[in-house]
């Protein structure tokens, strides 16, 4: 008897869930996880096609969030797991593990930095950071993480001059719940910049604005209730004074987009989020200097830190641009040139373009 309820349970469970499946509304994109959702595929006989199904119904299962923390849980807290589905949660912040090294990736990255390097004169002087991934200051040893010796040894070998920050940076400088730095603790590392790129560094004064709801990317994929960060964006009369220019978003002239901050990323709000081409003028700048950033996401929020040191500053998201088109807008004579990426970028790089 009680093997057939348990039967009638599972067919009414599976019957109930199916309906569901059919009748509830199919979202396109992710919130929580801040990605598309897959689309219904387009029936082929091959064997791919179950697989492209499979994705799509696991993508739209009903009440799928609820399941995935159900699920992330259960995982963390029964089975004492380390991670659920790469996802380490330690003292409050959420981590992503951002492991093997991917040599190859280094290696196209190498090559991509090569390529860009034919562009500049004799005069640009050309210096390159790198951004460690906050996995770099989780001190724990079970954890995998990326070889930082290897990945920073071969960097080196490019004919660059590298700034190395690494040892300036601790975990508290990086949001809990997302990958990227906190722009108010970045004052040291614009200093050691300053300092190996020959330009005399000023302490500036700033306001420091808050945003309480700061959910980070790894918040969605951790399907963990966590509380939000608390997001600073710094101000000042000579920051609201810089004319911006944005290749994708011309109506926008300022170096902060306040509506980013109620967006499905608030770390947008920092130069627009993802950006091809940005020109920043200083008509107040304490030098004639002009600077090239060639960077990704972590360039957006130290930037404006920067900009009281250069009359004009161009960012280049190589992401989403290539040389033929950033040529056209740019000719390198003497600017500075900063290659700035973080190692979870060099570590996948093959979305760079030379």
């Amino acid at each position: 008897m009680r093997e057939k309820i348990t039967v009638i349970i599972f067919t009414i469970y599976i019957f109930l869930f199916s309906i569901l499946g059919i009748v509830l509304p199919k979202d396109k994109y992710s919130t929580t996880e801040r990605r598309k959702l897959k689309e219904f595929p387009e029936f082929i006989l091959d064997n791919t096609y179950i697989n492209k199904l499979d994705d799509y119904l696991l993508d739209h299962f009903p009440y799928r969030d609820y399941f995935r923390s159900v699920k992330a849980n259960f995982n963390y807290k029964i089975l004492s797991k380390l991670d659920n589905n790469k996802i380490v949660i330690k003292d409050d912040y959420i981590f992503k593990l951002n492991y093997p090294t991917n040599k190859k990736s280094i290696e196209y990255y190498k090559k991509t930095i090569n390529k860009l390097l034919t562009h500049f004169t004799e005069n640009n002087k050309v210096y390159m950071t790198i951004v460690p991934d906050k996995n770099f200051y989780l001190k724990d040893e079970i954890l995998l993480k990326l070889d930082y010796d290897y990945l920073e040894n071969e960097i080196k070998e490019l004919d660059i001059n590298y700034i190395d920050i690494k040892n300036l940076l601790t975990l508290e400088d990086f949001y809990k719940t997302d990958t990227h730095w906190k722009q108010e603790k970045l004052e040291k590392i614009v200093k050691e910049l300053n300092n190996k790129m020959g330009t005399l560094y000023q302490e500036q004064d700033y306001k420091e604005n808050v945003y309480s709801n700061f959910y980070g990317v790894y918040y969605g994929e951790s399907a963990i209730n966590k509380k939000p960060d608390i997001l600073i964006y710094l101000t000042n009369p000579l920051l609201d004074s810089l004319k911006v220019t944005y290749l994708e978003n011309p109506s926008l002239t300022t170096i902060y987009n306040l509506d980013k901050l109620n967006s499905k990323d608030s770390y947008e709000v920092f130069l627009d989020g993802a950006s091809a081409f940005i020109e920043i003028t200083n008509e107040n700048s304490l030098t004639d200097k002009e600077l090239v950033i060639f960077r990704d996401s972590f360039g957006s929020s130290i930037t404006p830190l920067l900009t009281p040191y250069y009359k004009k500053i161009t960012l280049i998201d190589n992401r989403y641009i290539d040389s033929n088109h950033f040529l056209e807008k740019i000719k390198f004579e003497n600017q500075d040139i900063l290659f700035l990426y973080s190692t979870l970028l060099i570590n996948e790089s093959y979305t760079l373009k030379g």
